[in-house]
């Protein structure tokens, strides 16, 4: 038995055109990829009822030519983050908050959600000018180093 902190773990995400895979050892870990590109007719109708107060309200505040990367900034460590966790959906996503600051983000949880976030680091990564991936990793004492790779050669190579 490896026990919590002594294993391997990868967590994959994929959307057309990207493939996003994230592999560590002894960290909880999460990754998802959207396409930033893609029309979302009902965005304030899916930040209502999935976002927290404060990040829907945040959404609605920002120019309109920025809230659709925003809404997707948001939705991407949203789904990391739950992936993480292992939970899924049951955590309830409008009880915790992201606040975004360039490539990085911080969270706040309600009151009686069972985590610290001060363990947790969040980034967003923009492979190209349409996806946009985003990674939820549990700190621990050794460093974290995220490297990024294009891996689209091997992928081709191996199909043919």
């Amino acid at each position: 038995n490896l026990g919590p902190r002594n294993r391997f773990d990868f967590n994959l995400s994929h959307k057309p055109g990207q493939v996003t895979c994230l592999v560590g050892y002894g960290r909880d870990l999460g990754v998802d990829v959207e396409d930033a590109a893609a029309n979302r007719p009902y965005l304030f109708d899916i930040a209502d009822r999935f976002f927290s107060p404060f990040e829907a309200a945040g959404l609605r505040a920002l120019p309109p030519a920025k809230q659709i990367e925003r809404f997707y900034e948001l939705w991407t460590l949203k789904e990391s983050y739950i992936k993480a966790r292992g939970m899924g959906l049951s955590l309830g996503l409008s009880r915790f908050s992201f606040s975004i600051t360039g490539s990085q983000a911080s969270v706040r949880f309600d009151d009686g959600f069972d985590d610290d976030a001060a363990s947790w680091e969040f980034q967003l990564f923009r492979p190209d000018g349409r996806h946009l991936i985003a990674t939820s990793v549990r700190r621990l004492p050794q460093p974290l180093i995220i490297e990024t790779f294009d891996a689209s050669g091997v992928v081709f190579d191996a199909l043919g």
